[in-house]
């Protein structure tokens, strides 16, 4: 029987959403949006940043599913090894994937930053460690591999013999990032209606009409040309039931259960976890002034196919306290987790002018948020490095015959390569070296960073001035180089060699 003392619920729901109205009306816009969670509110906004009219519609209250009931763990680590889905796909798929990931997290930073949004959004790092009950050679040695593989795709990783409080080998991922869902959701909701866009719950979506597109929903239509479908399990929209049906059969679901607690300030390191355990479990430290919150979940098992749930979460309670013993559970819940044969998400087209995004297999916050990306650039047809890679109708990918990376890359994905090893967020312009260079994340920007021998510090955006790629700096030459298309420029932003024609924008306040 569950204890009457802990909340039956996710923390995150003890924050207040605006609320919107019921759809009344006929109304005419460009894109409707099925389902108001992470991806559906985060396609809505970037769309209409784009001068976009939109309706995002909602079956009952916004954020009320899955996107209630994440632990908000953003990380381009992927539940399946990388070694995996480098023999899959090969190892520039694969780091096409995990750079996805990376990307989707710098868009959520971007816009907290933005929209000034105070959501407690943190980098940190991640660690991939053995369980608990398992610290053979064997585990090490694996371990050890999959930190060689990450760094050669090119990830800010390293090998440690002891992760925190586990006290088991593992794997330092960088740059990871963790943050309150619903505080972030809240403004990016708040910015969505007007001009011609709106945002509606208790309005059920019962079907659309091809041609012309038109969504019929609480007995009211709305016209549109676009429809995206970000309703976690995705509904059938313009599918036949046999397609629809068939489609299913690549989604397996699965339930995870949680724990919130309470443990003693500075008991462990602000950071997320993960061990390699199938099923894993995983962890999240919060700071907070008195003391410490950590969200512990796992147990994993095929929704429905548990017929003790609460011998589960009386499992996870036991591994909890072995961790920490003076643990005060105060909520406990379950979450979806939406699983693909392949590991990767089905993202893309299911139909002419209708976008589904699904199966983003434990990451829902990162890939739901290049899901919306993905969507904003297929509506306004812009090229997108992932578009074939997720693609709904793709084909079993076999030992890495299939390589997405071709001898030519192209200016999009390049613009994007540089994501997994990130700009230095843990150190300030003035802890630079002399004579030293970095692209580090400076108030709010990713900026190029040089302190020359004298000690004198300059700033300039690490935005190339041709095509937008991020610049690195090339510690031989002192200069920054773009990898897009070879422009070089001194450490203090002028032109060196094109084809860019004006300087690094120099940053303000330097």
């Amino acid at each position: 029987m569950a204890d009457p003392n802990i909340a039956q619920h996710p923390v995150w729901v003890e924050t207040e959403l605006p609320q919107f109205p019921a759809l009344d009306r006929d109304i005419d816009v460009d894109v409707v949006i099925v389902g108001a969670g992470l991806t559906g509110i985060t396609a809505a906004y970037l769309l209409r940043q784009s001068k976009v009219r939109v309706a995002l519609i909602e079956r009952g209250r916004v954020v009320s599913g899955d996107s209630s009931r994440t632990t908000a763990h953003l990380t381009y680590v992927t539940d399946q090894r990388l070694s995996d889905l480098v023999k899959k796909l090969g190892k520039g798929a694969a780091r096409a994937f995990w750079e996805g990931g990376a990307a989707a997290i710098d868009q959520i930073w971007t816009l907290v930053n933005e929209l000034r949004i105070d959501c407690d959004f943190r980098w940190v790092p991640g660690y991939l460690h053995a369980p608990l009950n398992d610290a053979t050679a064997e585990t090490t040695a694996k371990l050890q591999q999959e930190t060689e593989l990450a760094r050669e795709i090119g990830c800010n990783a390293q090998f440690v013999e002891r992760t925190p409080r586990f006290d088991r080998p593992g794997i330092r991922f960088n740059n990871q990032a963790k943050f309150h869902p619903r505080k972030y959701l809240g403004p990016l909701l708040r910015a969505i209606p007007g001009e011609g866009s709106y945002v509606f719950e208790h309005t059920h979506f019962d079907h659309v009409e091809e041609d012309p597109m038109v969504v019929h929903a609480n007995g009211h239509r709305i016209k549109c040309e676009y429809l995206i479908i970000a309703t976690h399990n995705p509904i059938m929209g313009e599918k036949s039931l046999l397609g629809a049906t068939l489609f299913q059969t690549k989604l397996a679901l699965y339930t995870s259960y949680v724990l919130g607690a309470r443990v003693p300030p500075g008991t462990m390191p602000e950071a997320l976890f993960w061990d390699t355990r199938d099923p894993y479990d995983y962890l999240r430290v919060d700071n907070h002034e008195d003391h410490q919150y950590v969200i512990f979940g796992g147990e994993d098992v095929k929704t429905g196919q548990e017929k003790d749930p609460e011998g589960v979460f009386q499992r996870l309670a036991e591994r909890l306290r072995h961790l920490f013993p003076t643990a005060e559970i105060q909520h406990r819940w379950m979450g979806q987790v939406v699983e693909t044969q392949d590991g990767l998400p089905y993202i893309g087209e299911n139909t002419s002018r209708q976008f589904i995004a699904t199966g983003f297999c434990g990451n829902g916050f990162t890939l739901g948020t290049l899901a919306a990306m993905m969507a904003r650039d297929r509506y306004l047809e812009c090229k997108n490095p992932w578009f074939d890679l997720l693609r709904v109708g793709r084909k079993p990918f076999h030992g890495g015959l299939w390589q997405y990376v071709k001898e030519n890359l192209d200016y999009p994905y390049y613009l994007l390569r540089d994501r997994l090893e990130g700009a230095d967020k843990d150190i300030s312009p003035e802890q630079l070296a002399n004579g030293e260079g970095r692209v580090l994340e400076w108030q709010g920007q990713k900026v190029a960073a040089y302190r020359d021998d004298y000690g004198a510090i300059t700033l300039s955006s690490a935005v190339c001035t041709h095509l937008k790629c991020l610049v690195r700096w090339n510690s031989a030459a002192r200069t920054w180089d773009c990898p897009c298309h070879g422009s070089r420029f001194k450490p203090t932003g002028e032109v060196l060699s094109g084809p860019a024609e004006a300087p690094l924008e120099r940053v303000k306040g330097r």
